[in-house]
C-alpha cells in the first residue's frame, strides 16, 4: 500500500490537508513520515516548502508540488489551494489508477489565439549609462536586446542567437520553448540581437512549435529570466537606496540556489541593496539582479 506524507505545510494547512484525504476514504494509500512515504505532497509556495525542496528528496520518492505557479519542477503539480477531487486524481494517477495516463494534475494551457504577425526590424538601441556595480541604470532597455522585442511584439516569433538555444514565443498564449533549463538562456538576458535573428511566426506554426517542444514555459519565466541577465549585477531604474520588499513567497529555480537566501531576507521587511546583501550573504551584483527579475514580474515592490 503506498503511504503519502506532507511537506512544508503549517499546522492549520497540514490538518486542511490530513481531513482532505481521510474524507476521500482511500483503501490504496495510508498516511505516513517523510522517511517511509512513497510521494510527498509539497506546499511549494510556502518558504518552508521551498527549503525542502531546495534540499531534495531521497531517490524513489514521488514529488507532488501544490503551488498557484502555472508549472512546478516535481513530478506531478496541483492547484494551490488544495481541493479533494485533484488531490484523489494524482493520487489514483500515481497508484496506477483510472487517472494513469496522466502525467501530473496541470491548468490546461489556452490555445495560442490568432494575432497579427509583429514587425521585429532593428532599432538603433540607446547609450546605458555607465555605473559602479549595484548603481541604478536608467537609460532604457537597448531595443534590439529580447526583452525590448518581446515587450513590443504583438504576434508569435523565434530567435535563434550564437549558440543559445532556439526559442519559440507566442505572447498570445503566454508561452515560450523550449525552458526546462533556465540557465541555459541566461545571456539572452544582454544579448544585442540582429534582425536577421529573429523570425516572425504565423499563430499556428508557432502553435505547432510549442506543441513538438513537449513542454512550453509561462512567458513570465522568460520574462524573469531576461530582467535577471539584463542588468549585469546593477539595478536597473532605481536607485541603491531605494528599499524593495517581496509582496509574497516566489516559486523559486532551483537553478539559482543563492535566490532562496535573497527571496528569504526580502519577504521580512522593505531593505535597501547593500542590507539584503548583507543579511543574505549573496553579493550585491547578485542581489541587485534578483530585484530587476522580481520586479519585472510584480513579485517585488520598491517602497
Amino acid at each position: 500500500m503506498p503511504r503519502l506524507s506532507f511537506s512544508g505545510f503549517d499546522r492549520a494547512d497540514e490538518a486542511k490537508a490530513r481531513a482532505l484525504f481521510e474524507g476521500l476514504h482511500l483503501s490504496d494509500w495510508m498516511l505516513s513520515d517523510e522517511a517511509g512515504a512513497d510521494a510527498v505532497l509539497i506546499d511549494l509556495d510556502s518558504m518552508y516548502g521551498q527549503m525542502a525542496w531546495m534540499k531534495g528528496f531521497d531517490a524513489g520518492k514521488v514529488t507532488i508540488g501544490l503551488t498557484q505557479a502555472l508549472r512546478a519542477d516535481t513530478a506531478y503539480r496541483i492547484d494551490a489551494p488544495l481541493s479533494a477531487e485533484a488531490l484523489h486524481a494524482v493520487l489514483a494517477a500515481i497508484a496506477g489508477g483510472p487517472q494513469a495516463n496522466a502525467p501530473a494534475v496541470e491548468t490546461p494551457m489556452p490555445e495560442p489565439a490568432a494575432a497579427a504577425v509583429t514587425s521585429l526590424a532593428p532599432v538603433s538601441p540607446p547609450v546605458a549609462t555607465t555605473s559602479p556595480e549595484a548603481t541604478a541604470v536608467t537609460a532604457p532597455v537597448p531595443a534590439n536586446r529580447l526583452a525590448a522585442r518581446l515587450a513590443r511584439a504583438t504576434g508569435p516569433f523565434a530567435v535563434q542567437f550564437g549558440d543559445l538555444p532556439r526559442l519559440v514565443i507566442d505572447p498570445a498564449s503566454q508561452q515560450f520553448a523550449p525552458g526546462k533549463s533556465l540557465k541555459a538562456l541566461i545571456d539572452y538576458g544582454h544579448a544585442e540581437i540582429a534582425a536577421e535573428s529573429v523570425e516572425a511566426l504565423d499563430p499556428e506554426t508557432a502553435a505547432a512549435a510549442l506543441r513538438q517542444a513537449g513542454d512550453p514555459q509561462p512567458l513570465s519565466r522568460l520574462t524573469w529570466l531576461l530582467a535577471l541577465g539584463g542588468g549585469g549585477g546593477r539595478l536597473l531604474d532605481h536607485a541603491p537606496g531605494t528599499r524593495f520588499q517581496l509582496g509574497k513567497w516566489p516559486q523559486a529555480e532551483r537553478e539559482f540556489p543563492k535566490h532562496f537566501r535573497i527571496a528569504t531576507v526580502m519577504l521580512k521587511a522593505p531593505a535597501t541593496l547593500t542590507e539584503i546583501a548583507s543579511a543574505s550573504g549573496a553579493s550585491e551584483a547578485d542581489v541587485a539582479d534578483y530585484i530587476n527579475a522580481a520586479l519585472a514580474v510584480g513579485h517585488a515592490n520598491a517602497a
